[in-house]
């Protein structure tokens, strides 16, 4: 049975592992994201360098906008100096190795439409909460692109809803479509939903001299401050809205939350409860189905598996 390497590139850490043909993880391990372009390389480089003599393929995920068929990294996300980086054929020639790349929520939405809890879906969406947010779409066990089609309409006379008119009765949904939209864009674009900030911030009010999810979830669970509970249903809301927004133009089934944080129940029921909330807050989107929010099934080991789907997928296709 063959063994490839596959490594998370994060915002926050690398993680790597072994994985097997199936699917099976072992040596794990877990470093700090360098900031700087040398000592990046470095790492990855010492990664591949341990493990080349077992391995028979490399699959990376990463942030940012990447062609997935050849590596090339158009921009890293929050890893800047990555901008316009030919990761996958730069760690192909170094090491005579196949090497995949792909982004990292997509990469975890891959993992949970093949084998996870998006599975057998037409469509299903995936929120990984990390160092920052990412998103992905999935059908029928694959990935997607946005397709126009999909935008969520009531009945085929709403396709012509009058916009010149600003007394139209369409405006006022409009108006709150436009709402929802700026609301999740504003979030994942100045990063409100990562989850690393959400528990720095938590355990500043906690005191805590360092960081600490685990001490941040035992006290909501315990006796919550009221700035805690506060920063936490805050938070939950944030991701209420991206879900909303994203439900507003995919005609979603399932989200999953990924991620770490995603482990802990807490955050799933406040989400779910802030969820409804807004729901019922506003006549227009009273009419949204009501999809169930779950934890995803692979959590943080998601853009693992997933970057080897990837892999086995550019395989078959024959891309090495």
């Amino acid at each position: 049975m063959k063994t490839y390497l596959v490594i998370d590139i994060g915002g926050s850490f690398i993680k790597s592992a072994l994985i097997n043909e199936d699917r099976q993880l072992s040596q794990k391990s877990k470093y700090p994201t360098p900031n700087n372009m040398t000592d990046f390389l470095a790492v990855l480089q010492k990664l591949i360098t341990d493990q080349s003599r077992l391995i028979s393929g490399l699959a990376l995920a990463c942030p940012g906008e990447i062609n997935s068929k050849t590596g090339f990294v158009f921009h890293g996300g929050l890893i800047p100096y990555l901008k316009n980086f030919p990761l996958g054929s730069y760690f192909s020639k170094q090491f005579s190795l196949p090497t995949t790349v792909i982004n990292d929520a997509d990469a975890a939405g891959l993992a949970e439409a093949r084998y996870g809890v998006l599975r057998n879906l037409n469509c299903g969406a995936i929120l990984v909460l990390g160092t920052g947010v990412g998103v992905s779409i999935v059908s029928k066990n694959n990935l997607i692109s946005l397709i126009t089609n999909n935008v969520r309409t009531k009945k085929p006379k709403d396709r012509l809803l009058d916009f010149r008119n600003p007394d139209s009765q369409a405006w006022p949904r409009i108006r709150q479509l436009f709402d929802i939209h700026r609301r999740g864009l504003e979030n994942l674009l100045t990063n409100t939903g990562s989850a690393v900030q959400f528990v720095k911030k938590a355990s500043e009010i906690l005191n805590l001299v360092d960081a600490n999810g685990q001490a941040v979830f035992q006290a909501l669970e315990t006796s919550p401050s009221a700035a805690l509970k506060e920063l936490f249903e805050n938070y939950s809301q944030d991701i209420a809205y991206l879900i909303l927004n994203l439900q507003s133009i995919f005609q979603l089934e399932k989200l999953a939350i990924g991620g770490g944080i995603s482990s802990q129940p807490s955050l799933l029921t406040e989400i779910n409860r802030q969820y409804e909330q807004l729901i019922l807050s506003e006549k227009f989107i009273q009419s949204f189905p009501h999809i169930p929010i779950v934890a995803s099934r692979f959590r943080n080991e998601a853009n693992l598996i997933g970057a080897y789907c990837h892999f086995q997928i550019q395989s078959f296709y024959n891309f090495f």
